[in-house]
């Protein structure tokens, strides 16, 4: 997006957006070296702190995430912040959640990603969103859990990749089945490659899918029909999906006409 399309620093549009002076402060770094990647070291720097505000700084970076699409990457062992546009869809960041809903998503002071605690490893617990605001989740308690400060900024760089994506994954992850979760993104993306990573995240927005790849098997038994390639990434070799064939919905559960066509070939 353009910078003129951004709300400048110290705006008023701005501080409708964003209630903390201090996000506002790393706002106006990141809008003024928008283009440049930059890492939190060098944000504290241009912000003219000491080493101690690591930590007061990676708090406030987020509270932007929920109003801005913020690109992040690795650089080394470092992660860095490339302001790209306004969000589609801004939302209040996880410090407007209640203290009652907190106090709820953290009740058993545990991550729920690596097991570690407060008490026992001294680590520091945060609420996160299931399902990124970015890509619709609401600040209902059903899409929080709680993850140490470890576990939370690991995801965030995770999913920052497929940000990009977002508003095709919008499209898929309001639909409550996995099948259909999976077909709706297949369909968003028009026939383009689509990363497995990012097909088994949707697959398992809403809940657990422990074999998601079967969810997608199953799609044939609908006269779904897809391809897949490979490519190799370093060390890794990443599959991606292309949608070939899609076919409507059924009425009803689409896990029951599945079942039923699956009994009819017996």
């Amino acid at each position: 997006m353009e910078k003129a399309k951004l709300p400048r620093p110290e705006s008023k549009e701005l501080k409708a957006l964003v209630g903390s002076a201090s996000s506002r402060a790393i706002y106006g770094v990141l809008f003024r070296n928008m283009g440049k990647p930059l890492a939190m070291s060098e944000i504290r720097d241009l912000l003219g702190l000491g080493q101690g505000e690591q930590e007061h700084l990676n708090r406030r970076m987020r509270e932007l995430y929920g109003s801005f699409n913020i690109e992040r990457a690795k650089r080394g062992k470092e992660s860095t912040y490339r302001l790209i546009s306004l969000s589609e869809n801004p939302h209040q960041s996880a410090g407007h959640i209640s203290i009652k809903t907190r106090a709820w998503i953290l009740r058993d002071q545990r991550c729920v990603q690596c097991g570690r605690t407060p008490s026992e490893d001294k680590v520091k617990l945060h609420v996160d969103h299931i399902l990124p605001q970015e890509w619709g989740g609401t600040d209902d308690p059903e899409n929080l859990q709680a993850l140490c400060a470890d576990c939370n900024e690991g995801k965030k760089n995770f999913y920052s990749s497929f940000n990009k994506f977002g508003d095709k994954i919008k499209k898929a992850t309001g639909y409550d089945e996995p099948h259909k979760r999976i077909g709706e993104l297949l369909k968003a993306f028009g026939g383009e490659p689509i990363p497995a990573d990012l097909l088994e995240v949707v697959a398992k927005t809403g809940q657990y899918q422990e074999d998601w790849q079967k969810r997608m098997r199953e799609l044939r038994e609908l006269g779904w029909d897809y391809t897949f390639q490979k490519r190799k990434e370093g060390s890794r070799v990443k599959t991606s999906y292309i949608l070939k064939r899609s076919r409507p919905w059924p009425k009803g559960r689409v896990s029951a006409e599945i079942r039923k066509r699956e009994r009819e070939k017996d």
